[in-house]
């Protein structure tokens, strides 16, 4: 049996742990949009992915009103990963920014995303640091289902900046408003990297002691220009230019 593409449309979300003798039961949430948004019932053609990379089709075995079971089909191909080793650290702000950061990181193939304190950056109880990232997880996961990704990026524990300053990735840029010297434009032209790091500030940015501290770890300070850009504007502007210099955009 063949699931037409329309199907693959309504992606459900289950653990790897789910996934047992061709039978999946899908959480309560996930039942709720199929039975209550979706108004799907039995022989109904779904997706179901793991959020570990596998995409499988499958049909609605069960619907009801407290657990809903697929059948697993065949798996899919992977799609949707980009190629780039992508991970962007951001500054913790209030409010939602960061809630629209994580969703527009994940469509943007974004393997990692690091938060991280810094001087001017919210400072968060270790328990309202838990309850975000929650959040933050079941996020990305919806936004995969939209945007047809294969894997959940890994969204880590907030960290200080001077961890956030550390990791193996071979290109390692830090956005700042303060650069006058742009840079942006000639480094996105250099070859492409094996992986990238990026670091975005919080409101207010980030301190010239700060960008100090980048560059002497091996950061390169650069700008977006002019003008002052909102926390989810400037993730976004500049994962979009660094997937269309070396990534998969367009």
């Amino acid at each position: 049996m063949k699931s037409s593409p329309l199907e693959f449309q309504r992606r459900f979300y289950a653990p790897p742990a789910a996934f047992k003798d061709g039978k999946i039961p899908l959480a309560p949430e996930e039942t709720r949009h199929l039975t209550k948004v979706l108004r799907l019932g039995p022989g109904a053609g779904v997706e179901v992915f793991d959020g570990e990379g596998r995409n499988f089709a499958a049909v609605v075995q069960e619907a009801g009103v407290a657990a809903a079971v697929l059948q697993v089909l065949e798996e899919l191909p992977p799609r949707g990963e980009s190629f780039l080793d992508l991970t962007l650290g951001i500054g913790l702000a209030k409010g939602e920014a960061l809630d629209a950061v994580v969703r527009q990181a994940t469509e943007m193939g974004v393997k990692r995303i690091l938060p991280f304190t810094s001087e001017r950056s919210e400072q968060a109880s270790p328990e309202r640091a838990a309850r975000r990232r929650t959040r933050w997880q079941r996020l990305a996961r919806e936004s995969l289902k939209s945007c047809r990704r294969s894997a959940i990026p890994g969204i880590e524990d907030p960290r200080d900046f001077a961890a956030a300053l550390t990791g193996p990735e071979t290109q390692k840029l830090l956005f700042w408003e303060e650069e006058s010297g742009g840079g942006l434009q000639a480094l996105l032209r250099r070859g492409r990297p094996d992986s990238v790091r990026v670091l975005i500030g919080p409101e207010g940015g980030f301190t010239s002691q700060e960008a100090h501290q980048a560059r002497d770890a091996g950061f390169e300070i650069v700008s977006l220009g002019p003008r002052l850009l909102k926390v989810p504007t400037a993730a976004l502007a500049a994962l979009t230019l660094i997937q269309y210099a070396w990534g998969d955009l367009a």
